[in-house]
C-alpha cells in the first residue's frame, strides 16, 4: 500500500510538469510567490512564497523559462523558501503538498526576467558610434559628445571594428562608463573578475555579448550586422535584478 501511495504521488507531480494550471486537489492555492531580488546572486535565484493555513507536507516548486512553457518540476521544500541555481531566466510557481493531495491550483507566476528590446540600431564609426544600456531603454549616441554617457562604443583597428569600453579613450570619448564586455555563448554572463570579461572585442555578424555595467548590473545585446563602418544591433536585455546574471531564452 505504501508503495502505492508513492506511485500514486509520482503521478500527481508527472501530470503537472506540463501546465502549472491544470487543476489539482483541494488544499489551499499558495499565494504571494515571489522573487527575493536582493538575496538573488549570480545564477542563483531566491524564490519564496506565503504559508498556507492549513498543515502540509511541504511546497514544490516549478519552473519554466517561457510563459507559456515546458515546466519543470525543480524542488520541494518543508518551508517557504527555495534557491534555484538557473541557467537563464525564467518563471516561477508553487504548489502545496500533502500526501497524495496538492493544492487546488498553482500560485501566481513569479518571474525574473530580464527587460527586452527589438532594436534595429546603427552604430556608425566617427559618428553615431556609442550604446548606453538602462532598464527603461537602450540608448545609441555620439561618443565624443560630453553629454552622451556611453557604456560602450565602436572604433576601428586597421580593418577591423572592435567594441570598446566606454571610457578606454577619455580624451576623445569623454562621459564614458568603466564597462566591461564578454562573448555570449549562453544566458548566464561571467561572474566578476572573470578572464571573460575583455576592455575590448571584435564584433562578429549573429553574435551575443554580455555587459559588466559599472552600476553593478548586467546587459546583453545581439549583433545582426557588422559591415565595413557599421554595426547593427538587433536586439538588447536589461537585467534590474542587481548581481542577477541570468538574460532570457527568448524575447517574448
Amino acid at each position: 500500500m505504501k508503495y502505492l501511495v508513492f506511485l500514486s504521488a509520482l503521478i500527481l507531480f508527472a501530470a503537472c510538469s506540463d501546465s502549472p494550471n491544470s487543476p489539482g486537489g483541494d488544499l489551499p492555492i499558495v499565494q504571494n510567490c515571489r522573487i527575493m531580488e536582493t538575496e538573488c546572486k549570480g545564477d542563483t535565484v531566491v524564490v519564496a512564497w506565503d504559508v498556507v493555513t492549513v498543515e502540509v507536507d511541504g511546497y514544490g516548486i516549478w519552473f519554466s523559462d517561457t510563459d507559456p512553457g515546458d515546466w519543470i518540476n525543480i524542488a520541494r521544500v518543508e518551508g517557504t523558501t527555495t534557491e534555484h541555481i538557473a541557467t537563464s531566466t525564467g518563471y516561477y510557481c508553487v504548489r502545496a503538498i500533502k500526501g497524495i493531495n496538492s493544492s487546488e491550483d498553482f500560485s501566481n507566476k513569479a518571474n525574473n526576467r530580464a527587460e527586452m528590446y527589438l532594436l534595429s540600431d546603427t552604430l556608425t564609426v566617427n559618428d553615431i558610434n556609442g550604446i548606453r544600456f538602462e532598464a527603461a531603454q537602450t540608448t545609441i549616441g555620439n561618443a565624443t559628445e560630453a553629454g552622451f554617457a556611453q557604456d560602450l562604443y565602436i572604433a576601428k583597428s586597421g580593418d577591423t571594428i572592435l567594441m570598446y569600453r566606454g571610457n578606454t579613450e577619455p580624451a576623445t570619448y569623454p562621459g564614458g562608463s568603466n564597462s566591461l564586455l564578454s562573448t555570449a555563448s549562453n544566458f548566464v554572463a561571467p561572474g566578476p573578475g572573470d578572464a571573460a570579461w575583455k576592455n575590448s572585442a571584435a564584433v562578429q555578424n549573429g553574435t551575443g555579448y554580455f555587459v559588466q555595467l559599472e552600476s553593478g548590473d548586467y546587459a546583453y545585446f545581439m549583433v545582426d550586422t557588422v559591415a565595413t563602418d557599421y554595426v547593427v544591433i538587433g536586439s538588447s536585455q536589461y537585467q534590474s535584478i542587481t548581481s542577477l546574471r541570468l538574460f532570457n531564452t527568448f524575447l517574448f
